[in-house]
C-alpha cells in the first residue's frame, strides 16, 4: 500500500516515514491511545513515490509488549467518489436532490432544490417535506402515503402539483427512495424532484388541440353539408326539368350555385391554409400592393356572396394609394373573413363600415359592425384555433372557428396584425394592420 519494503520501513517512526497528517493535533491521538488504549480516525499519508492517500486508521496499545499496533485501510477512491458525487449533487440545477430523515424532515439541500423550490438551506433544513405539497394533498395524507409506499416497495414515483416557497405551483415528477443501512434499518429517504410544468402544459395543449380538432371536424362537416344540399337540390331539379324549363331554371339557379361553390371553395382554402400553418410549409409573398384596391375587391366579393343582400356595406376609400408590403391573395382572404364575420354577426338591415387610414409605419383597414358584440370574458379566446365564441342569439350563425385564427396568423407572418379595437352591445370593430411599403 505504501511502496516501502520491510527493510526500508523497519526502524523508522511511521508518522515521519509516511508524513502522516492527523485530523487535529497529533499528540492528542497519541494521548488518547495511551489513556484509553485505542484511537481511530481518518489520516492523510504519503507513499514512497510521493503520492498522497487517505486511510481509515486504528491504533491499539499493547501494554504488555510496550508497543502500539496500527491498522490502516486505504479509502482514497471511496473518498474521491464520495466527494465527486457530493459535488455533482450540489451542482445539479435541473433536479432537486435532497435527503429526508426517517420522520420526513429535510436533512440536505442542493442547488437544484434551491432553484426549483425557492428555499435556502437555513429556511428548509429540519422542516417536514410536506411543505412542498398543496394543502389539499396534505389534508388527503399524500406526503405520508408516499413515504409508506417507498418503505413497502423500495421507492415510489409520482407526478403532481407542488408548491414553491412563494406559493406558486409547478408540476413535478418525483421519485422517493427508502434508504437502509447494512442491518436493514431505515435511515431515511432520498428524494429527487424535477419541474416538468412545461411538459404538462404541452400535454394539456395537445389534449385541448385534439378536442378542438374533433369539434372542428364536426363543424366542417356541418358547414359543407349545407351548400352540398343546395347543389344536390338544384341538380335534382335540372335532372327532372323539361328542356323548356331549364333555361328559366338556369337564370334563377346559377347565382345561388355560384355563391355556394365560392362558399365551399373558401372553406377548403381556409382548411388548406391552416394545414400549411401547422406543418410549417406556408409561403408568403412580400409584394408592394395597394391596400385600398384589395379592400375594394374584398368588399365586392362579399357583396356578391350575400344573396339576397341583407346588409349595407359602406366603403370609405383612402384618398390615393395606400401601399403596404404583403401577399395580396392572403390580404384579401383576411379582409373577406373579417367582412364575412361582421355580416354574420350583425342583424339584417344594419350597416357594416370599411375605413382605411395610416400611421407612420402601418396601413390600417378597420371593419365596424352593428352586431351583438363580444363579451369581455370571451375576447381572450377570439383568436384561438378551431374555437368559436358563442354570443347571444348566434347559435344559427355558420362558421368553423378558423377564420380569425387563420387571419391573425397570416397577418403576423406578413409583419402585421389583427386587433379587436372595441366591442360592446352596439357592435364590434376589427382592424387589419399591415407594414407600409417604402415610398
Amino acid at each position: 500500500m505504501y511502496g516501502y519494503s520491510r527493510e526500508e520501513a523497519l526502524g523508522h517512526i511511521s508518522n515521519q516515514l509516511l508524513q502522516t497528517q492527523y485530523p487535529g493535533i497529533k499528540n492528542s491521538a497519541f494521548a488518547t491511545v495511551m489513556e484509553t488504549g485505542s484511537w481511530e480516525g481518518r489520516l492523510v499519508q504519503t507513499r514512497k513515490d510521493g503520492s498522497v492517500i487517505v486511510v481509515d486508521g486504528k491504533r491499539v496499545l499493547d501494554r504488555d509488549a510496550g508497543r502500539i499496533l496500527e491498522v490502516t485501510r486505504e479509502v482514497t477512491d471511496e473518498i474521491a467518489h464520495s466527494e465527486r458525487f457530493k459535488v455533482l449533487v450540489e451542482s445539479v440545477k435541473d433536479y432537486a436532490i435532497f435527503l429526508l430523515d426517517t420522520k420526513g424532515r429535510v436533512s440536505s439541500w442542493n442547488e437544484g432544490a434551491r432553484r426549483i423550490k425557492g428555499y435556502e438551506d437555513h429556511e428548509i433544513l429540519g422542516r417536514h417535506f410536506s411543505a412542498f405539497y398543496p394543502q389539499e394533498d396534505i389534508e388527503a395524507g399524500k406526503p405520508e402515503r408516499e413515504l409508506r409506499m417507498a418503505r413497502e416497495s423500495g421507492h415510489v414515483e409520482d407526478e403532481g402539483w407542488r408548491v414553491r416557497k412563494d406559493g406558486t405551483r409547478f408540476f413535478a415528477l418525483v421519485v422517493v427512495t427508502a434508504l437502509y443501512d447494512l442491518s436493514g434499518k431505515l435511515t431515511g429517504y432520498a428524494k429527487v424532484t424535477r419541474d416538468i410544468t412545461a411538459r404538462q402544459l404541452e400535454r394539456q395543449r395537445l389534449l385541448d388541440l385534439e378536442r378542438s380538432k374533433s369539434a372542428f371536424l364536426n363543424l366542417v362537416a356541418h358547414e359543407l353539408r349545407s351548400p352540398l344540399t343546395v347543389l344536390r337540390g338544384y341538380l335534382s331539379m335540372f335532372r327532372d326539368a323539361s328542356s323548356e324549363r331549364r333555361r328559366d331554371l338556369e337564370e334563377r339557379s346559377l347565382p345561388a350555385l355560384e355563391a355556394k361553390t365560392i362558399e365551399m371553395s373558401r372553406l377548403v382554402d381556409q382548411m388548406v391554409e391552416v394545414a400549411r400553418l401547422e406543418e410549417g410549409s406556408l409561403r408568403l409573398r412580400a409584394d408592394r400592393v395597394d391596400l385600398c384596391a384589395i379592400a375594394d375587391e374584398a368588399v365586392g366579393l362579399v357583396r356578391a356572396l350575400e344573396e339576397p343582400p341583407a346588409h349595407s356595406i359602406v366603403f370609405e376609400p383612402f384618398p390615393g394609394e395606400l401601399n403596404v408590403l404583403g401577399d395580396p391573395e392572403r390580404i384579401q382572404m383576411i379582409l373577406s373573413n373579417l367582412l364575412s364575420n361582421a355580416i354574420k354577426y350583425s342583424p339584417s338591415g344594419t350597416e357594416v363600415t370599411v375605413m382605411l387610414d395610416q400611421t407612420a409605419e402601418l396601413g390600417r383597414v378597420a371593419i365596424n359592425d352593428q352586431g351583438v358584440g363580444i363579451p369581455l370574458s370571451e375576447q381572450i379566446r377570439l383568436f384561438s384555433r378551431f374555437m368559436r365564441v358563442d354570443r347571444p342569439g348566434s347559435d344559427h350563425v355558420p362558421g368553423t372557428g378558423m377564420g380569425l385564427y387563420l387571419s391573425r396568423e397570416l397577418a403576423r407572418r406578413m409583419g402585421g396584425d389583427i386587433v379587436l379595437q372595441w366591442s360592446g352591445p352596439g357592435g364590434s370593430s376589427f382592424a387589419l394592420l399591415m407594414p407600409l411599403a417604402e415610398k
